[in-house]
């Protein structure tokens, strides 16, 4: 081989070699870029776990500064649960104590008010006679004033309790302005008789005649700020200033009591309404009172959504400004007359001519109607009305009422129709009657009997086919009214003229009625005497109505859920009315409460105070049966063998002729005696002469006569 030739492939095998070098190169610098990438790679990965490290280093250092300030915090939250249940501990003990002292004297002031309401009532009734001598009379007077000064304290003290346990309550009722304004002057003037003050009555002629609100309560605020005037006041004047200004169904009450008496410094200002706390106690100790009085008007007053200011300059008097929200039930305004009458101190005199001592007229030609299913409510009716010598008859419900309109033995003159009533209300009644198509139902006077005087009331009544209506509780006066209006006729007493009239059966003259002067707790005897005209035998009748009728009505009140709230209603309403009636103005408040709320639906307050409505009740109840026992104990009736037949006998025809005198009259006749046999004849005879089981009663006494 030539020379060249092995240099030629010298040359080749060096390119071979570079190649191969070349590629290894390429191969090297790839895995160098390769290491390059990865240590790249972890470098990166290297800091991500730093700054994860860090990170959680970070969270780990403020998890543990947050759990040391949670540690802080549960530890302080344990010593706040601590300190609640110590609180709540010294709470209930403090409640407890409270109830233990609320209890003690609500107990400690029944036991002080039963007594005093004797001495009162027993001392006023002496006071109305004209057999004691004038020595006797003010001696009868002081202790007359001194019960009333001590009663007022015992109240005070009971108020006060029942606020602080949050167990006071208001019970609107529609009201007489006039008189309340008249009872609080009058009360209050007492502490003002032996002293040189000149008292002045500012009263704007536009005040309503009615209001509608807790009168008592308003009557309790006033009587505090006017007895404090007069009794902080040695010489000067007291002046009562009363205006109104109205919206729409709301009256506002504007009382100002202004006195240049002692004043209040102005350091005192701060606590002049708090518990127990008397202004300058060492300089005002001659001054007869608790210390609650005007604590008692705050709470009062702003328990009435109302406002009380004062203003005093110490050494020259004082001005307190009382408003109170009252709803509207009348347009009608008090007047000048009774302002003069006021103002002159003569409103008792002007009422008591007006209720009272106003000549009844005779009307033995009228037959009336009553209806109504309360049976008390009846006898009260009944006894209001017995003075004008009427027929009366009575039924307890509206399909009775509608039925007897159909009878032809009998015409009625008019009918006095109650408005709330089971099964058919009056309203509903009203309508049927006059639907009877005859010009006898088409015009007969009804007359509305209503617990609930509400504005509009009148309006509703009369587009309803009534002629008038009548509030319950019944006024004389009212009453008296609508008869002379719808009742009498004159043609028929110039035909009686100079007949004689009709004679009185079952007079209490002669009997003993000690223990009904002496009363019982939650019934004021006085008002009822007085609601009745001082008949005792007609006040006596209705209490025994009240006690045997109302027992019944109580067993249905048991039962109260959502579904009976209209019959609930209807029931406790009657008690409410036959309460008021009979002054048991206590359990009328509280069944007033419950009426409202069944109204309202208001299921928590009835199941939270029905109960206690019904025991208080059957007490007074059971109360009232012991005094009628004594009074029938106290006046024994003469004996006789059986019921006389003759007396029988004319009592069936009486039933069958409807008439009413002569059923009555008999039945008397037969209760005034006791028997050895057929006594119980006479208690079912009473029982179905009150619902006019008439046809019974002919049925009984044709078998036994």
């Amino acid at each position: 081989m030539s020379e060249n030739n092995k240099t030629d492939d010298t040359v080749e095998g060096l390119k071979l070699q570079i190649k191969k070098l070349n590629r290894l190169i390429s191969l090297q610098e790839k895995r160098i870029t390769r290491a390059e990438a990865v240590v790249s790679t972890r470098s990166k990965v290297t800091e991500m776990l730093k700054a994860e490290r860090l990170a959680q280093d970070t969270y780990i250092k403020h998890a543990n500064t947050e759990l040391a300030n949670k540690t802080e915090l549960i530890d302080a939250l344990r010593e706040q649960i601590r300190l609640r249940e110590e609180t709540e501990t010294a709470l209930y003990k403090a409640q407890e104590a409270n109830q233990t002292k609320t209890n003690f004297l609500a107990n400690m002031s029944h036991e002080i008010r039963t007594p005093l309401n004797a001495v009162i009532g027993l001392s006023d009734l002496i006071l109305g006679t004209d057999s004691i001598d004038e020595e006797s009379r003010y001696r009868l007077e002081q202790i007359y004033n001194a019960g009333e000064t001590l009663l007022s304290t015992v109240n005070d003290i009971l108020d006060i309790s029942k606020i602080e346990a949050g167990k006071f309550e208001l019970i609107p009722v529609v009201y007489e302005l006039a008189s309340m304004i008249n009872d609080t002057v009058t009360q209050s003037l007492l502490h003002g008789r032996e002293k040189p003050i000149k008292f002045n009555m500012n009263i704007c002629n536009h005040l309503p005649t009615h209001l509608l609100g807790d009168e008592l309560r308003i009557k309790q605020v006033l009587n505090n700020l006017l007895s404090n005037a007069f009794k902080y006041t040695l010489e000067g004047t007291v002046e009562l200033s009363i205006d109104c200004k109205r919206d729409e169904d709301e009256v506002m009450l504007i009382v100002t009591i202004k006195d240049t008496g002692i004043g209040i410094r102005s350091e005192s200002m701060d606590s002049l309404f708090t518990d127990y706390s008397q202004m300058d106690m060492a300089a005002n100790r001659k001054i007869e009172g608790t210390g609650l009085g005007l604590s008692i008007t705050k709470r009062l007053t702003v328990l009435m959504n109302g406002s009380i200011t004062v203003d005093s300059v110490f050494g020259k008097g004082s001005r307190f400004t009382v408003r109170i929200p009252q709803k509207s039930v009348t347009e009608n305004v008090i007047g000048e007359e009774v302002i003069k009458s006021l103002k002159t101190f003569h409103y008792s005199e002007h009422k008591r001519r007006r209720d009272g001592s106003f000549t009844r007229i005779t009307l033995p030609y009228a037959r009336v109607l009553i209806v109504d299913d309360v049976v008390t409510n009846l006898d009260v009716a009944k006894g209001l009305m017995k003075p004008y010598h009427m027929q009366i008859d009575c039924v307890s419900g509206g399909f009775e009422a509608i039925e007897a309109m159909h009878d032809e033995r009998v015409r009625y003159n008019a009918i006095f129709m109650d408005h709330m009533m089971p099964g058919m209300d009056g309203i509903e009644a009203t309508r049927r009657i006059r639907e009877i198509g005859n010009d006898y139902a088409g015009n007969i006077p009804i007359i509305a009997l209503t617990a609930n005087a509400i504005v509009g009331n009148e309006e509703m009544f009369l587009k309803n086919g009534f002629q008038s209506f009548i509030s319950k509780p019944i006024e004389v006066m009212h009453l008296d009214n609508v008869i002379r209006e719808w009742i009498r006729d004159k043609n028929q007493e110039n035909l009686l003229a100079g007949t004689s009239g009709p004679s009185e059966h079952g007079s209490t003259e002669g009997k003993n009625l000690q223990a009904l002067y002496k009363g019982v707790d939650g019934l004021n005897v006085r008002q009822g005497l007085k609601r009745f005209s001082g008949d005792n035998d007609a006040y006596f009748d209705v209490l025994r109505s009240f006690s045997k009728n109302t027992l019944p009505l109580l067993e249905v009140l048991k039962e109260v859920n959502e579904n009976n709230l209209s019959d609930y209603t209807t029931t406790v309403h009657g008690i409410k009315g036959s309460s008021r009636s009979i002054c048991a103005d206590d359990i009328a408040d509280m069944a007033e409460a419950l009426e409202n709320a069944a109204m309202t639906g208001n299921i928590r307050y009835i199941e939270a105070h029905n109960q206690g409505m019904i025991e208080t009740t059957k007490k007074f109840i059971t109360d009232i049966t012991g005094m009628i026992t004594e009074i029938e104990n106290d006046n024994q009736k003469p004996k006789k063998d059986k019921p006389d037949k003759e007396t029988l006998d004319r009592l069936s025809k009486a039933c069958v002729n409807y008439e009413m005198n002569e059923v009555d009259a008999a039945l008397e006749e037969l209760e005034a005696y006791d028997y050895e046999t057929g006594g119980y004849l006479v208690t079912w005879l009473r029982e179905n002469v009150e619902k006019m089981n008439f046809d019974a009663i002919v049925e009984e006494l044709s078998v036994l006569c």
